[in-house]
């Protein structure tokens, strides 16, 4: 999995502190009092002025169907229609990859997916008709795009102990990737 920031909102705190002025007719601080009041009393709206665009690429689509079900971001995917996924790399669950008998038929599936996948590509199909036979273990590549306080809310969700702990990696990546604002997720 590999996780990169590509742009954010540049200065993060000033914004949220402008924006928390204005709901409280007041006049920005240095300090960011009033942003840090908003963060410690839960007045999130003013964490939706902050945006930010990751690469992610080396995840499941599987990884990608729990993504897909928050609603205040935007993705951008590679096409299983238009591209193809022959020699496709894909992910080996934790639970699988701990015991090898288990992780030995992982890899023979995987690898007869790939060749009947292939099989049906030699034999005309589309990529778009093809991709059925997929597995969610299949790695995609993506954009996502999204404001802290959706980012946030995610995080409290997706970093439980009983999340998937591929969506937990990629969440705790995403943290390090957002750090720009590290002093406010706390709270």
């Amino acid at each position: 999995m590999e996780v990169e920031l590509i742009t954010y909102t540049m200065g993060c705190e000033d914004v949220v502190e402008r924006a928390a002025a204005v709901c409280y007719d007041s006049k920005p601080t240095k300090g960011h009092r009033i942003a840090a009041s908003c963060a410690r009393s839960g007045h999130m709206s003013v964490w939706e002025h902050l945006n930010f665009t990751f690469h992610i690429s080396g995840v499941s689509r599987a990884l990608l169907a729990q993504l897909s079900r928050h609603r205040h971001i935007s993705l951008s995917v590679r096409s299983q229609r238009y591209c193809s996924e022959d020699g496709f790399s894909y992910v080996t669950p934790e639970k699988v990859k701990a015991d090898p008998e288990a992780a030995f038929h992982f890899d023979m599936l995987m690898d007869h997916i790939g060749g009947k996948y292939e099989l049906l590509q030699k034999r005309g199909i589309p990529n778009g008709d093809a991709r059925a036979v997929l597995p969610n273990a299949c790695c995609t590549e993506l954009y996502m795009t999204c404001n802290a306080r959706a980012l946030i809310e995610m995080s409290h969700l997706r970093l439980c102990s009983r999340a998937q702990l591929e969506i937990r990696e990629l969440f705790q990546e995403l943290k390090k990737g957002s750090n720009l604002f590290r002093r406010w997720w706390q709270q």
